[in-house]
């Protein structure tokens, strides 16, 4: 991981944060043109000197220059923007060990349609974690001795998708193991590379990545018969199909979406007739209270807070 980011960093920024910065602690590098290094470091953010973080920027900030932020998108395309542009035009880009380039720039428009991203002017480098055993407290209440449908609820940067990638690995390698279908669409929970996955999801775990939702669920249920279905943040309503479709056909599936509480997932477009359906019977709100993974509370399809100890 620490390899991949100083392939396309600038020297004096890699110079620093080997000097500066524990990798473990590091969750979110975020470089804007002209705008000085921001870090989220132990879930708050910082800026970035030579001598350290701050907390405020001042003269010694370091400060991204025009060009720059272009520079690391062509480094970590393997200097051929054709052969990422898919990702670039759902505005990201992944790279080796995980590690999710979030993009800004002008969008280029053809018929209604996004076409490519040009002239970068921000990135958002997401720095994925493993925390193996972070999920084991949710096996006696979403896995065993029934496997539930479940829902992680949490805000950006709360340790939803880290959550994710150890219940598929538990679940993967529990006695009798579990057939579990990971679907990376974003390829940030297994981190593929070259057909091997970087991290760790389990012993009888299946990956598509770099595809929509809805392929993944229309072509792997009856190719690869999974036991569970995992995806990372739902989003729209082709996602809520595919949900509601797989789990009336017996499949269960663990899945994520970008939110504070239950609260707010009724006020999600869609979400409150999945709710209403009870297609899933467990909830877990996560927050950055203590830090990323914070449970926040475990509740049951009625929203009855369930005791996780």
């Amino acid at each position: 991981m620490q390899i991949s980011l100083e392939k396309i960093l600038p020297s004096k920024v890699v110079a620093v944060m080997n000097k500066c910065l524990n990798f473990e602690k590091l969750y979110e590098i975020r470089l804007r043109t002209n705008k000085p290094i921001m870090v989220n470091y132990g879930g708050k953010y910082f800026f970035l000197s030579p001598l350290g973080i701050k907390e405020y920027a001042d003269d010694e900030t370091l400060v991204i220059g025009d060009g720059v932020i272009n520079d690391i998108v062509v480094k970590a395309s393997d200097y051929s923007l054709y052969a990422v542009s898919e990702q670039i035009c759902a505005g990201f880009l992944t790279i080796r060990g995980g590690i999710r380039l979030g993009l800004s720039g002008e969008i280029v428009w053809d018929r209604g349609v996004v076409k490519t991203i040009k002239n970068f002017s921000s990135l958002n480098i997401r720095v994925p974690h493993e925390i193996k055993g972070c999920a084991k407290r949710l096996l006696n209440i979403c896995v065993t001795p029934q496997i539930k449908n479940t829902l992680i609820i949490s805000p950006p940067g709360a340790g939803k998708t880290t959550l994710l990638r150890d219940l598929a690995r538990l679940s993967a390698s529990s006695n009798p193991p579990n057939n579990i279908l990971l679907i990376d669409e974003r390829n940030e929970l297994a981190a593929v590379a070259n057909g091997i996955a970087q991290l760790d999801v389990g012993l009888s775990t299946d990956i598509i990545s770099n595809c929509s939702k809805e392929y993944a669920f229309e072509s792997a249920i009856r190719a690869l018969r999974p036991d569970i279905i995992i995806c990372d943040e739902l989003f729209g309503e082709k996602d809520l199909i595919s949900i509601e479709e797989a789990t009336l056909s017996g499949v269960k599936v663990f899945a994520s979406v970008h939110a504070n509480d239950y609260h707010d997932i009724m006020m999600k477009k869609g979400f409150e007739n999945i709710v209403k359906k009870r297609l899933f019977s467990r909830f877990v709100v996560l927050s950055n209270k203590h830090g990323p993974g914070t449970y926040d509370g475990v509740y049951d399809e009625n929203f009855n807070k369930i005791n996780l100890f």
